[in-house]
């Protein structure tokens, strides 16, 4: 969920993870280890201004997910323990897996690392692991304006779904790196996916994909993609 009027075109997300031992005089067990799971997502919002000034924060939502789970588990010394964490964690986040089953590997490391970094110091019968999964929403002030720009010519009418969908994808090698998105004025980047249009034009893959479904359009030599 959005706040009012605000535009997600990408998002970033980071888990942060905390480790808290209980240590129990009494009854600390050599073979098992008790790990109670906390999970929360804090989402920030914030605009990018179409002058490459800096970001604008716009808000936070802070989401407690609730599910404190339990999971027993083998003691740290066990060599099985990254795919016991692993499990632990598919069965604890199965609620809320859209947000965190990207970031479940991240999560596991970070959990591994840090437990086993306590173990020489502390004998624990059971650790908190609070997990809070730190996602970023970008709203590209750039994008919007080209788009607003369009609208004003083109009356936006989009192109089909099936057009854009028949998009060529660009390989590496075909494409220079250092070349701009003429819709975001970016460079297109190695990592990124990157098509062409029938004027072999190329874009970001979500640059040219939003601004197909407002403007059948070229932007740059208003080359008319099929439209419904």
């Amino acid at each position: 969920m959005f706040p009012s009027g605000f535009v997600s075109h990408v998002c970033f997300k980071n888990p942060f993870v905390s480790v808290e031992p209980i240590v129990s005089s009494s009854s600390y067990s050599l073979t098992d280890l008790t790990i109670k799971f906390n999970f929360s997502i804090l989402k920030r919002f914030w605009y990018i201004r179409p002058k490459d000034e800096a970001s604008e924060y716009r808000g936070r939502i802070w989401e407690d997910c609730s599910t404190k789970s339990t999971q027993i588990i083998n003691h740290l010394s066990d060599t099985m323990l990254y795919e016991k964490l692993d499990n632990a964690l598919s069965q604890v986040s199965m609620h809320f897996k859209h947000d965190f089953e990207d970031q479940q590997h991240v999560i596991v490391e970070q959990t591994a690392r840090k437990l086993l970094s306590i173990t020489t110091t502390s004998e624990m019968s059971e650790v908190c692991v609070d997990v809070e999964l730190q996602i970023d929403h970008y709203c590209d002030g750039r994008i919007m304006l080209a788009l607003e720009e369009s609208s004003s010519v083109d009356g936006m009418v989009p192109a089909s779904e099936s057009s854009i969908k028949l998009l060529e994808p660009m390989e590496d090698d075909e494409r220079n790196s250092n070349d701009e998105c003429l819709v975001c004025l970016d460079e297109l980047g190695e990592e990124t996916n990157v098509l062409r249009l029938p004027c072999s034009h190329m874009f970001h893959a979500q640059c040219i994909t939003k601004w197909l479904q407002n403007s059948h359009y070229c932007s740059l030599c208003r080359f008319e993609m099929p439209t419904d």
